[in-house]
């Protein structure tokens, strides 16, 4: 549930016991809120409650305030102390984002004050412990994104960097259950990135007996198209044949070598649009140090000298059992014009 348990590190910075659950899920659910969203936490109208938390938060700097289209203002939780209060003293939240991301992330809060009794994987250390522990989901199977650090060669994997709310119906951990998984459209024209989403994600789902995404949107315009994809989707896996799930990983990041020479030489006449999206997909998933230099190697030696190194991997299931939703919003997003400095 929405932090049924208080948040005491931030009672020790000054709060009350309500304004830390609610910072707490702020901070925990994309680090960006606003006015309208502490009063629907707190189920009452806009009023001197609301303005306390806002004074006290911009007081002790812990927040940065922007002014948007019909001076609505914006707040990101981006202090330190505040996250090292909750225990995410290194939480990507408290960079500062672009508008569309930034309205992603309060698309999402809404979504969570909207369902307040689910039980929310809210953390990145929380989603993994719980598909490695409960599903035994291997680390190579999450959706992740590899971030390259100063030094040559320090690269550190990220998972479930998108943020979206994922959760569980049981307050048992080891109890396995239907988990639902939540994409925020933000209004892109296309469904492209649903699709990516998918393929993210597919290894995942392979491991789950069953799961459930919802869809999720301030418009109804694109559930259509998004429920079609996730059946051809499904069925897509479904009818695989039987060699083709016996294709073991090692022909894939081979076919994959082969994709990346044509498109760093930019040989790309044979990347029709299918084919470009598998393998910007391939290559979130085959990057880091260990790929790089299997990449080399392959380019120098061939085929052979690279396939020992690579265990054969399959999906945990060949059938996946997955169930597609929708769910509109009910608020006004187009804010984001020209900001202005609070």
């Amino acid at each position: 549930m929405i932090n049924a348990e208080p948040a005491f590190g931030l009672e020790l910075l000054g709060y009350t016991k309500q304004e830390a659950r609610f910072i707490h899920l702020a901070a925990d659910h994309g680090g960006y809120f606003l006015r309208r969203q502490y009063a629907r936490f707190l189920e009452r109208e806009d009023g001197g409650t609301i303005s306390q938390l806002i004074e006290r938060v911009l007081q002790k700097g812990h927040v940065k305030a922007s002014t948007w289209s019909r001076k609505v203002q914006v707040y990101h939780l981006c202090a330190r102390p505040l996250y090292q209060a909750i225990g995410q003293a290194n939480s990507r939240n408290r960079r500062r984002r672009q508008p569309l991301t930034i309205k992603n992330k309060l698309m999402g809060l809404d979504f969570v004050l909207d369902h307040p009794c689910a039980h929310y994987l809210a953390t990145e250390q929380e989603k993994v412990s719980y598909f490695v522990n409960t599903f035994h989901v291997p680390m190579a199977s999450l959706p992740a994104k590899h971030y390259r650090g100063v030094l040559p060669g320090d690269i550190t994997p990220r998972y479930f960097v998108d943020k979206y709310p994922i959760f569980r119906p049981s307050a048992d951990v080891s109890t396995p259950a239907v988990v639902t998984f939540c994409f925020v459209d933000e209004g892109q024209t296309t469904t492209s990135h649903f699709e990516t989403y998918l393929g993210q994600y597919g290894k995942l789902f392979s491991y789950l007996p069953q799961f459930c995404v919802i869809y999720i949107a301030a418009s109804s315009a694109p559930f259509g198209r998004a429920q079609r994809l996730f059946e051809r989707y499904l069925k897509v896996w479904t009818d695989l044949t039987s060699a083709e799930r016996a294709v073991p990983d090692a022909e894939r990041l081979l076919r994959h070598f082969a994709d990346r020479r044509q498109f760093d030489s930019r040989d790309l006449g044979s990347f029709d649009r299918s084919k470009l999206l598998r393998f910007r997909d391939e290559r979130e998933e085959f990057s880091g140090p260990k790929y790089e230099a299997l990449y080399e190697r392959w380019k120098a030696e061939g085929a052979g000298a690279v396939t020992h190194f690579l265990p054969s991997e399959k999906p945990r299931r060949t059938q996946i059992s997955g169930a597609f939703s929708t769910y509109l919003l009910k608020h006004d997003y187009d804010i984001f014009g020209t900001e202005s400095a609070a």
